[in-house]
């Protein structure tokens, strides 16, 4: 299977192409450039190196967040728009899940991504028969509440990953003894983006496929502000 896999939830931007299990091209970018503007002609060159074009392509495979609400967007509607133009088949993955291929097997696996004043979006995973499962559930929670919910698992067991330096220092007030692999060591990589879209079921409505946010976006926090009632088709947009 030929797949082209591209992650823009993070500031890093990673790009991939994998026939059947090898690495035909990877593209890692952290230079500061808006993914808008890096991620098609990263997807161009990736393509290019791997002597294939976009209709040799059997799926796509997207990281769909949680992370930069702006990154998010970029990479889901350009996977959205490849994947229904040219009817290939998507495949979403967490951003979450993805972090936590950088961890060790043998561990429990807490992905994480700042989202500042001590909180974070996080999960818990762990390798099993040879897959990661995901044993809770990925949430936008403050470090203390996610501390209070690993209180079944024995310190060293955890392994911390994508960690900067403020969780990694409410990790160690916490855990001393646990396992962290701080943002810079633990970089989203498309091609295991790639190997986890091989064991993920295929998105069954690609129009219907959006990110995941995992909190209010600002237009939904100032339109709840106002006193507005939940409403699945609201467009935030109010007459005056």
């Amino acid at each position: 299977m030929k797949i082209l896999a591209f992650d823009t939830s993070n500031k890093p931007l990673s790009v991939a192409v994998v026939v059947d299990g090898k690495i035909l091209a990877h593209i890692e970018s952290t230079e500061k450039k808006t993914h808008s503007v890096s991620l098609l002609p990263d997807i161009k060159d990736t393509l290019k190196k791997s002597n294939l074009t976009i209709n040799d392509i059997d799926l796509i495979a997207v990281a769909k967040g949680p992370g930069s609400y702006t990154g998010v967007r970029i990479a889901v509607t350009v996977a959205k728009t490849l994947a229904d133009t040219l009817q290939k088949k998507l495949v979403g993955v967490s951003s979450l899940e993805l972090l936590a291929a950088d961890g060790d097997e043998s561990h429990v696996l807490v992905p994480l991504m700042d989202a500042r004043n001590d909180n974070a979006f996080a999960g818990v995973y762990i390798h099993k028969d040879g897959k990661l499962v995901n044993v809770l559930a990925d949430q936008h929670t403050s470090m203390e509440k996610l501390f209070d919910t690993l209180k079944p698992y024995q310190e060293s067991e955890l392994e911390f990953v994508n960690a900067t330096p403020r969780l990694q220092e409410l990790i160690q007030n916490q855990y001393p003894n646990a396992k962290v692999i701080m943002s810079e060591d633990s970089l989203p990589d498309a091609s295991k983006l790639a190997k986890l879209a091989e064991t993920t079921k295929p998105v069954s409505d690609v129009d219907n496929f959006i990110p995941t946010y995992l909190r209010l976006t600002q237009a939904e926090h100032d339109w709840y502000a106002k006193g507005h009632k939940e409403d699945k088709n609201v467009s935030y947009v109010e007459e005056i």
